[in-house]
């Protein structure tokens, strides 16, 4: 009966214990070889990755601790730290990401995001800094972002800054950021655009983005597509197709026009205890570039718990 009673007192507690996640990552050679690649357990407290290292054993590669520091519905402040591990599983200074989001009195959200480096005495230096306002306006988003670094003097110097729209209706959402970066005479100057559309239409969720980057002229030239279409099934599952787009491809002349590089297939499935994730891609062949190829999978993820 004492047993009994233990027993039942102790059920509690375990019930208590937070959901963990397991998944293995497993890769493909050319000739459809399965081969163990790593392995991550992730609960609400941080997350584990482990992977082969030089010796062909399983070692940690990094461990994640994520807590929160403060939630009091005006300001919440997560504090996450990173602990990598070298080729020989020997650990190597630990990184800090603090994140503090506050809500301010008109309406707007603050984010403050600080990257912190560590060193082999154990203590902590700021990497980055990198603060975000967000506001929105009769049903538009505007995202405000200024990355700052230290100087050799210690004081802190804006290296980046990026401004953002986002613009959405019942089914559709467009966002475009630009990007700004410092130049050799300390001017900011128009470094990068991406520019992405989503669209949900009968269950199905097509995505475009289109990048563009500063070239010799200091003009925003396209880069690179990616059109992606993730269609959801009745019983969960998810099958998504991505065309990659480039402004050239291996074995073929730059025509100035995006050109296909590869088409990625995701292919997500339910189980009794879990998911598994399949990876595959389907290149066009040099001598027929607008033929695509057999797909060749390259990578599979069983997850078993709590699978997001």
């Amino acid at each position: 009966m004492r047993n009994l009673v233990l027993l039942l007192a102790a059920l509690p507690a375990a019930a208590q214990q937070p959901a963990r996640s397991q998944t293995e990552t497993y890769t493909y050679d050319a000739n459809g070889q399965r081969t163990f690649a790593g392995r991550q357990v992730a609960g609400e407290g941080g997350s584990e990755h482990l992977g082969r290292n030089i010796n062909g054993r399983v070692a940690p590669l990094e461990k994640v601790e994520e807590k929160v520091l403060t939630d009091n519905g005006q300001e919440r402040v997560i504090e996450k730290t990173i602990r990598p591990y070298d080729a020989n599983g020997a650990a190597l200074p630990a990184q800090r990401i603090r994140t503090t989001e506050r809500k301010q009195s008109d309406g707007s959200k603050n984010v403050e995001t600080q990257v912190f480096l560590g060193n082999i005495n154990g203590g902590f230096s700021l990497y980055e800094k990198t603060e975000s306002t967000e506001r929105t306006a009769n049903g538009r988003v505007t995202v405000e972002t200024q990355v700052a670094r230290p100087t050799l003097n210690g004081n802190l110097d804006t290296v980046e800054k990026r401004s953002s729209t986002i613009v959405k209706t019942a089914d559709k959402t467009s966002e475009d950021t630009l990007t700004y970066r410092r130049d050799t005479s300390g001017n900011f100057y128009a470094a990068a655009r991406a520019v992405k559309e989503t669209e949900k239409k009968a269950g199905r969720m097509v995505e475009n983005t289109a990048t563009y980057i500063s070239g010799d002229r200091r003009q925003l030239e396209l880069s690179g597509q990616v059109l992606s279409e993730t269609t959801t099934r009745a019983d969960g599952s998810e099958s998504k197709q991505v065309n990659v787009y480039g402004m050239n491809a291996p074995g073929r002349p730059a025509t100035g026009q995006p050109v296909l590089r590869e088409q990625q297939i995701i292919e997500k499935n339910k189980t009794t205890n879990g998911a598994v994730e399949t990876f595959s891609i389907r290149r066009p062949a040099v001598d027929n570039p607008n033929a695509l190829g057999p797909a060749q999978k390259i990578s599979e993820k069983v997850c078993t718990g709590p699978c997001q």
